[in-house]
């Protein structure tokens, strides 16, 4: 049988009834004791004296006197048999009082005291479990409630724990594609399964802002309901949507919500929550977090294809610029010389011939410097040739084409990853160019050796030098050439002197391609 209800108070706390309070049922207890203690006494002192043949109504100094004229050993005996008797009446009286107290007391404070325990301890399963209507049973019910809704909060927070874990990883695993994959496509899909596949979204959509203004759809995923845009209002946030996602706009179940990336609006997002389900704080900052990720895999892909351009127009401008400086010059060289022998063609025979010679030699100054240009522009023909033939590819045609002196001093091929190689061909083209374009040198000496899987190289000139404190605006190539060796974790240093020359020195370390190759064996595995 559940217990009765205690009566609520006007400010809503409860009053217990006055038979159910403590203090009134201890008081109560205390009374009884000293009832039952009085009445046995009275008792056993009418029966004492009755033993000893004291009447009725005789005052207390008859009974007296009557006491003391009576038989001794009678009296003692009477005497002895009350106290006995007595003394019988207040131990069942005190025994019965402290089984009363225990269950009215101790029992509930022991029972109180082992919960909050174990509750301490970390058992939300403790209970009290009291149905007694006292203040201690008002206390055991509150304890009990208590437990029950910090059980209730800690189941909450855990599912909290979990469903933020399990958003934290799918974050994690768009990172993870967004920087490994540079195609767009991929990426947006990858955003789109993840908002659908949470159960939050009903269908998504994101569209990329062209340059011009105009919203181009990139993907769609998912089907919108029959009743979206009828959620009712949420009213508690409106006031926080600003801060939660700012410059979004929310109508019921649809969501729209710009991306932005660097200050700067990218595209949009636009997505329709499950049919009535609207947005709440947790749905709109998940949402607003894949966003993101989609707003910088429209960044990233803005400025990949940036990059890719600009690398394209660097590669026309020095392709521009090699056929300008190199071989229309040989070209132009070779009409001129021909067109001398053929005005000399009926006079003087050796001077046609001479002219001849130099044609020939003009046009294998030509073609070697055409080659060198297609050999730059080949990457494939690093892989062929390795980064020492390449580097003697590239001295050979300098020898030719600006009658340089090139010394060699090329160790074995390094064991060196191809990217790797490539950048240092790069750097070594770069430095090079520089030896011909501004040192005025008449030797080039090409160094390059490795050890402990550090690649040494260093270009050195005979050259005017330069001061190397002073910055020289709009010359990129030495800013480059660092940048380059530095994104590959190596150092690169020049060093200079005014008349005597100039010496770039790079040093990169690199792991071994066999290493690699077992590493990522051993990953994919």
């Amino acid at each position: 049988m559940a217990p009765e209800a205690a009566p609520v108070t006007e400010h809503g706390t409860t009053r217990t009834a006055w038979y159910h309070s403590l203090s009134n049922r201890l008081t109560l207890l205390l009374l009884a004791v000293v009832a039952v203690l009085a009445v046995a006494t009275g008792i056993l002192l009418w029966r004492g004296l009755a033993a000893v043949s004291v009447a009725p109504g005789t005052d207390l100094a008859g009974a007296a006197a009557a006491v003391a004229g009576g038989d001794q050993a009678t009296v003692t005996a009477v005497l002895r048999s009350t106290l006995v008797n007595l003394a019988v009446v207040v131990a069942v009286t005190l025994l019965a009082a402290a089984a009363f107290s225990r269950a009215l007391l101790v029992d509930p404070i022991s029972r109180l005291t082992h919960a909050s325990r174990a509750l301490a301890a970390g058992d939300l399963a403790a209970r009290v479990d009291l149905a007694d209507r006292s203040e201690l049973g008002e206390l055991a019910r509150s304890f009990d409630a208590m437990a029950d809704n910090l059980a209730a909060a800690q189941g909450d927070l855990e599912a909290r724990v979990v469903a933020r874990t399990t958003e934290l990883r799918a974050l994690l695993s768009l990172s993870n594609t967004i920087a490994l994959t540079t195609d767009l496509r991929p990426q947006i899909d990858a955003v789109l399964q993840q908002l659908v596949a949470g159960g939050r979204v009903a269908a998504a959509e994101i569209m990329e802002l062209e340059p011009t203004g105009k919203l181009v759809r990139l993907a769609r995923l998912g089907e919108q309901g029959a009743g979206a845009a009828h959620a009712p209002p949420n009213p508690g946030l409106e006031g926080s949507l600003s801060e939660i996602v700012p410059h979004a706009v929310v109508a019921g179940d649809q969501l729209a919500l710009p991306l932005r990336a660097r200050d700067r609006v990218v595209g949009v997002l636009t997505a329709t929550a499950q049919a009535g389900s609207g947005w709440d704080e947790e749905n709109l900052r998940w949402v607003g977090g894949l966003a993101a990720q989609a707003a910088v895999a429209l960044e990233n892909n803005r400025l990949y294809e940036l990059a890719r351009d600009e690398a394209a127009e660097d590669e026309r401008r020095h392709l521009a610029r090699e056929l300008h400086d190199s071989v229309s010059q040989a070209i132009y060289s070779v009409v001129l010389t021909a067109h001398a022998a053929e005005r000399h063609l009926e006079e003087d025979v050796e001077a046609v011939r001479r002219g001849l010679a130099g044609v020939i030699e003009l046009s294998e100054a030509a073609l070697a410097e055409m080659r060198a240009l297609i050999f730059e522009l080949r990457p494939e023909a690093l892989a062929e040739v390795g980064l020492m033939g390449a580097l003697h590819r590239q001295l050979d045609g300098l020898e030719l084409r600006h009658e340089l002196r090139a010394v060699r001093r090329l160790g074995q091929e390094p064991d060196m990853p191809f990217t790797t190689k490539q950048v240092v061909l790069r750097v070594a083209q770069e430095a090079l160019h520089n030896v011909v374009k501004h040192a005025s040198a008449t030797t080039v000496t090409v160094s390059a050796r490795h050890e402990n899987q550090v690649l040494h190289l260093e270009v050195a000139d005979d050259g005017v030098g330069f001061d190397t404190q002073v910055a020289y605006p709009g010359h990129l190539g030495l800013t480059s050439m660092h940048e380059r060796i530095t994104a590959l974790g190596g150092t690169l240093s020049i060093s200079s002197t005014l008349g005597v020359g100039t010496s770039v020195n790079v040093r990169v370390p690199y792991e071994p391609e066999v290493a690699r190759d077992e590493q990522t064996t051993g990953t994919a595995s």
